[in-house]
């Protein structure tokens, strides 16, 4: 059985760069996201930056668990930022096993992550393989957040991001060096037809789409989703919010990829 405490923990320093780099990767593009991209715009990170730091805790994850990189799914992402992250500075990031359920034939992992007293996250992993340590079932992860409902009328907000090709290959710059991002045979050990994007690159894309029409009054704060199928780099994909914001999703044609999702903002 995995064991819970923390498993990987390491300093994250970073720069204007990489704050480029970032928005990049979850596509900023010009001239909207100046202020995401230039540094004399001025500069900000967007909101989800927490989480370039905290993609470098994919492979540590890996080899603490002693698990097959193929027996790794992300299911589900929750983030919380305390405090905007400058554009330059260096934070201790941290990953605890906070929560084990036992899936039968898989276990369901949850991680909380922490970027010094910038963000808080939790993290959703399904690692195949490593359950039957408790009986078949095991019930759910126990939610830190109250379940989203997407209302069923049509969206105040809508925005289709068409990802390029080289999607993924840019995100895992980052620092989440997952080979089944940009490598055709290590995507085929996974069951999918080619390489797919990184669920964090699709949940930062949200995220700036959502902060952009939350307008320069409000800055999104918090945001947490399960991502229910892969997005595959040269896909079109679909944002769509409700209660000013606060409920989104992502689709790509009619196929929802994350969601629903919850969101909150704070004035600035």
């Amino acid at each position: 059985m995995i064991a819970l405490g923390e498993i990987a923990a390491f300093d994250y320093t970073w720069d204007d760069r990489d704050v480029i780099l970032y928005a990049l990767s979850i596509g900023a593009r010009l001239p909207g996201d100046l202020g995401s991209l230039y540094e004399d715009a001025p500069l900000r990170t967007a909101p989800t930056f927490a989480l370039a730091g905290m993609a470098g805790l994919v492979m540590p994850t890996v080899a603490a668990l002693e698990i097959e990189l193929s027996a790794l799914l992300h299911a589900g992402q929750e983030l919380t930022v305390a405090r905007e992250l400058p554009v330059r500075g260096t934070a201790r990031v941290t990953r605890r096993v906070v929560e084990v359920v036992d899936k039968g034939r898989a276990a369901l992992v949850v991680c909380e992550d922490q970027i010094g007293n910038y963000a808080t996250a939790r993290s959703t992993w399904w690692i195949e393989g490593a359950g039957g340590f408790g009986g078949a079932g095991g019930g759910s992860p126990a939610a830190s957040a109250p379940p989203v409902v997407i209302p069923e009328r049509a969206p105040e907000f809508s925005e289709e991001w068409t990802t390029t090709t080289e999607q993924a290959a840019l995100h895992r710059l980052n620092g989440d060096r997952n080979p089944v991002h940009i490598d055709p045979a290590v995507a085929a050990t996974t069951g999918q037809p080619g390489p797919f994007l990184h669920g964090l690159c699709t949940f930062g894309a949200l995220g700036l789409a959502l902060n952009r029409a939350a307008g320069p009054d409000r800055r999104l704060v918090s945001l947490s989703g399960r991502f229910t199928k892969p997005v595959f780099p040269g896909d079109a994909v679909r944002f769509e919010a409700w209660e000013g914001g606060m409920v989104a999703r992502a689709s790509v044609g009619d196929v929802v990829v994350l969601g629903p999702v919850g969101a909150a903002y704070s004035g600035v």
